[in-house]
């Protein structure tokens, strides 16, 4: 695994020195999907949903995808969580005004969202920071504005 390396001058060609680098292999998360959330944010949201909303919020993140689109049904959640499809509707209403997810394309008759980048991530660093410039949303007072 250890390799000694060799610097040379590129105008002499003399050997400058060598060091010996260690490069460990990346290692792979334990988890088999993750992403990564905003701590502050967190505290917002424990602060302003309630439970319904907070249900439905856990089961949009998982199926939270790549670039943070969302696509499940709300029939669909319905079922898993066991709640009553009007109430799934209210707290998805809800999760909109609040700014956690935004309204993604419509793919065919489905309606998709898109968890707010200043919440959380899924996806390249360097996306984020480019969702975050083109200002999607940013917390300011408990509120997304």
């Amino acid at each position: 695994m250890a390799k000694k390396y060799t610097q040379i001058d590129s105008d002499t060609g003399e050997e400058v020195g060598s060091f010996v680098a260690i490069i460990r292999p990346k290692q792979k998360s334990a988890f088999e999907r993750h992403f990564t959330m905003n701590q502050a944010a967190l505290l917002l949201i424990a602060n302003e949903l309630n439970h319904d909303q907070m249900r439905v919020l856990m089961a949009l993140l998982a199926d939270l995808d790549y670039e943070n689109y969302i696509q499940v049904s709300q029939m669909d959640i319905a079922k898993i969580l066991k709640m009553q499809k009007s109430n799934v509707s209210r707290a998805v209403k809800n999760l909109l005004e609040f700014g956690v997810i935004l309204e993604g394309p419509k793919i065919g008759r489905s309606k998709t969202y898109r968890l707010n980048p200043q919440f959380g991530w899924k996806g390249t660093v360097s996306n984020h920071k480019k969702a975050l410039k083109h200002g999607l949303s940013v917390i300011d007072g408990g509120r997304v504005s």
